[in-house]
């Protein structure tokens, strides 16, 4: 019996041993399965990170590209928002001028119908005038005396006829040129356009040919300032002159320091004011600024380019020729870049360049700014011109109606005077041939008695006997 437990415990003992080591497995097994899961979570951890910060940098990168395109598109809007700005600034100008123009026509053609008008009305009563003259003198005269006053009639009409009909042709050439100046105001911005186009074709096919020699460009840019200057329909040695280096009196233009000037165009206003223009060419670096296919030459050529024309705007800051010329001057200088795309350029690279340069007293115009700006300044000459014929005109017709006047009253003192040697006619007829004791009957009385002579009275005295 003490056996039987005895062997009962070592099997209890024996299964015990058994479980304790399969516990003890399956707690090594379960220690070794969670170490496995902590180096895959760590794995997956790291995993994770490295995907987080790849995609933090991508999305830094993307965030970069957006900021800059969005930058670009910024500068982009800006400057087209310049250029419609500029375009309305303009198209309002025209629109305004080209109103103006319309009421001035329609201010003339009241004026010149009024005279038209006048000038009838005192036709008319100088020809009912005339006629009742005529016919008073027809009545009074015989008809040498009559042939006579005719002519002494025509030597007086003629002038006051001669007078009439120049009046008449200044006033029809006056309403013709005001009609042709009306008419043509769309055919010559028409044409306006056409010569920008033709400049800028001109422009883009000599930049090649100009690059690199500042002499050459120089010259270039005059002779484009030139052309324009002469489609404006300005009048040179008039309205605008070139090179020019003395005042109208003389005297050499000259700043503070006794150095002369020459700017390259002085265009005048109607009231006297000047402006002054001066031709500034920035091709070179320009020109490698668009043929550069490299961002860095690109980068570096568009600096150069808008220092150049920087310096042109120092270079006329300093000047001042608006100081000099002129006792009636405008307080700023033109800069004008011939070349149109340069122009654009240079605003489009530096949004601050114009309003830095305009602070200066520097108005820096394209070919598209400086035809406007001239076309208006012709306009204003035009205005100005029919402004002085019409008041010509009505200087004319007041000498005109003084005229007419002075001979009213000579008409007066003729048929007073007509009077005059009627009636004195009238009493030396009587004396002659018709009164009592006349003598022409003593005359005859005294042939009768025998006197004798050769000659016989007048057929007339005879018969008014």
């Amino acid at each position: 019996m003490s056996y039987i437990i005895t062997l009962a415990v070592a099997l209890i003992a024996v299964a015990a041993i058994c479980l304790v080591v399969s516990i003890r497995r399956s707690l090594d097994s379960a220690n070794a399965e969670n170490v496995a899961l902590k180096v895959e979570s760590e794995k997956s951890k790291l995993d994770v990170e490295r995907a987080v910060n790849s995609s933090a940098v991508e999305l830094a990168t993307v965030r970069q590209e957006l900021e800059s395109a969005y930058k670009r598109l910024d500068v982009s809007e800006s400057t087209a928002g310049q250029r419609i700005s500029e375009l309305t600034s303009e198209l309002r100008v025209l629109q305004e001028s080209l109103a103006k123009a319309r009421e001035e026509n329609a201010r003339l053609n009241t004026s010149l119908s009024h005279i038209e008008a006048e000038r009838e009305s005192h036709e008319k009563q100088l020809e009912l005038r005339f006629r009742n003259l005529a016919n008073d003198i027809l009545r009074q005269n015989s008809s040498d005396f009559k042939a006579q006053n005719e002519q002494r009639l025509e030597e007086i009409l003629s002038p006051l006829r001669n007078n009439l009909d120049e009046f008449r042709k200044t006033v029809t050439e006056t309403y013709n040129n005001e009609a042709r100046e009306r008419f043509s105001l769309t055919e010559r911005i028409r044409e306006l356009v056409d010569l920008n186009n033709t400049i800028s074709r001109e422009a883009r096919e000599l930049t090649l040919a100009l690059r690199g020699n500042n002499q050459v460009q120089g010259d270039w840019g005059e002779m484009v300032l030139e052309s324009i200057l002469e489609r404006s329909g300005l009048q040179e040695g008039e309205e605008y002159f070139l090179q020019m280096t003395s005042e109208p009196n003389g005297c050499a233009i000259r700043n503070e320091e006794g150095v002369k000037l020459r700017p390259d165009v002085v265009v005048k206003y109607p009231d006297g004011r000047c402006v002054i223009i001066d031709s500034k060419v920035s091709l070179t670096a320009f020109v490698e600024y668009i043929n550069a296919e490299d961002d860095r030459v690109k980068g570096d050529a568009s600096v150069r380019h808008v220092k150049s024309v920087r310096s042109h705007v120092d270079e006329l800051a300093r000047k001042s020729y608006q100081n000099y010329i002129g006792e009636a001057k405008l307080d700023f200088v033109m800069m004008f870049i011939p070349n149109e795309p340069a122009y654009i350029a240079a605003m489009r690279l530096d949004s601050n360049l114009w309003q830095e340069a305009y602070d200066r007293k520097v108005l820096i115009v394209s070919p598209t700014h400086l035809v406007s700006g001239l076309r208006l300044i012709e306009q204003l000459w035009s205005r100005d011109k029919v402004t002085k014929n019409a008041i010509k005109i009505a200087e004319d017709a007041g000498k005109m109606y003084d005229k007419f006047a002075d001979f009213t009253k000579d008409m007066d003192r003729i048929a007073s005077g007509i009077a005059s040697a009627s009636k004195a006619h009238a009493e030396a007829m009587n004396k002659l041939s018709t009164g009592t004791g006349n003598l022409v009957k003593r005359a005859q009385d005294l042939k009768a008695l025998g006197i004798k002579s050769s000659k016989q009275l007048a057929a007339s005295v005879q018969k008014e006997d």
